[in-house]
């Protein structure tokens, strides 16, 4: 059988270049004839399709972001053209490889899924010396071991970067998702930085949904919280579970999810030195929480008091010289002390911390509150809304019927169902 006129056909599969300019990056509306590793060239063609001239060959595609630009192995001035720059793919040299580039490698699994992730912020040399940790609104596709490329509207910032790690965590406003690199790479000084997937097919991407699916809501069974201690009221799961998700059992016996209702805090200080304090003990029993700030060398924190009478916190401000960040940072650290307040600094957290006596929080209500325990927020970064949930309190009210009346004593067990977050619980 001969061969069809389709496949007879010369034919160079070209695409203009939309924003000519003297780089290596081109922009381009449409990049499917094109693919990493080809080789182009650049031609100058007139008003009737004609080339005039070439202005640059033999050049190789290093990047692509899809229907956007293109990255080439070398600068070209395509304002030189005198008409209208095109860039060719020499790979295609008839009409059937076109179409097959166009249709037929859609059925392939092997070609490459491009996934793009704008760069919301970083956080260079973190969580070590030498990796960087980037905030991205989706890590859906992302795996440890890929390899991105980091790309911007000046073109390319880095290729090749493998991935350390990759993180959901809880919400995209004030606990975005993380994508944290083995490179360090700065995207301060660039245009709109973003990641691109360097080496995910769409094999790796059935695989990988196909893998969140068997994952769905990511259930967790039967976590130990440990015995209570005829103090504790506040407990903080091993991971952020997903709002509403949360099912928890004394000593067997389900307790009742309920509403959070109005809890204690304490504003002391103002500007850079305020330190505010939100109690996560519920209801008025949150009143009887005391914080201190004494003079005296060192920078200790101590927690005493039960639950009947209050609980006390004193810190010991390292002989006046601790900021009002370095107190909250140090009080959200405490395993202990984080599960009585959670802890913020106003302004900038510069300003040292003027000492106070035992100051009680106030405010704290069960007006509004509900049932046996509450979900509550985790502080993050000096938040502590929209950045994950990850305690449990629980409502202590001795006069009502059916709901717990005192803490759990230290021969009760407490047992916790939930689902993990798989993506930003809001993405």
């Amino acid at each position: 059988m001969g061969q069809t006129n389709l496949e007879r056909t010369i034919f160079k599969a070209r695409v203009q270049i939309t924003n000519p300019k003297n780089d290596d990056k081109q922009d381009v509306g449409f990049t499917g004839y094109f693919e990493i590793g080809d080789v182009v060239d650049v031609w100058d063609v007139d008003a009737d399709g004609n080339r005039i001239s070439i202005l640059a060959d033999n050049l190789t595609i290093l990047s692509i972001s899809p229907n956007n630009f293109v990255v080439l192995s070398a600068v070209v001035d395509t304002t030189a053209a005198t008409v209208t720059p095109y860039l060719v793919c020499q790979q295609i040299d008839d009409g059937q490889e076109a179409v097959d580039r166009l249709y037929k490698r859609k059925l392939r699994g092997d070609i490459d899924f491009p996934v793009v992730q704008s760069i919301l912020a970083q956080a260079l040399n973190s969580p070590v010396a030498g990796k960087a940790t980037y905030d991205v609104d989706d890590v859906s596709f992302f795996k440890a071991g890929d390899k991105v490329d980091l790309l911007a509207d000046e073109g390319v910032i880095a290729t090749d970067v493998v991935i350390d790690s990759v993180n959901p965590n809880a919400d995209d406003s004030n606990n975005r998702a993380t994508i944290v690199l083995l490179t360090s790479v700065d995207t301060s000084t660039f245009t709109n930085p973003f990641l691109l997937t360097k080496d995910v097919t769409i094999d790796d991407a059935i695989r990988r949904n196909q893998s969140r699916l068997d994952e769905v809501d990511r259930p967790r069974e039967n976590e130990d919280l440990g015995l209570g201690n005829a103090i504790q009221t506040v407990w903080e799961f091993p991971s952020l579970f997903v709002q509403n998700s949360s099912k928890l059992f004394l000593d067997g016996r389900k307790l009742k999810k309920g509403l959070v209702g109005t809890r204690s805090t304490l504003s002391q200080g103002a500007g850079n030195a305020g330190l505010i304090f939100t109690s996560n003990v519920l209801g008025d029993d949150g009143d009887k929480t005391t914080v201190e700030v004494q003079n005296g060398a060192g920078f200790t924190i101590a927690l005493s008091g039960n639950f009947s009478s209050g609980q006390a916190i004193l810190i010991n401000d390292n002989g006046g010289a601790a900021t009002s960040e370095e107190i909250a940072d140090a009080l959200n650290a405490d395993a202990n002390v984080r599960k009585i307040v959670n802890t913020q600094f106003s302004g900038d957290g510069t300003g040292v911390v003027a000492v106070f006596g035992p100051t009680a929080l106030a405010g704290g209500s069960h007006a509004g509150g509900s049932g046996d325990y509450a979900e509550l927020e985790q502080e993050f970064e000096n938040l502590i809304a929209n950045t994950g949930y990850k305690i449990i309190a629980l409502r202590i009210r001795p006069n009502e019927r059916n709901r717990l009346n005192k803490p759990p004593a230290d021969d009760e067990e407490l047992e916790c169902a939930y689902r993990e977050p798989m993506e930003n619980i809001d993405r």
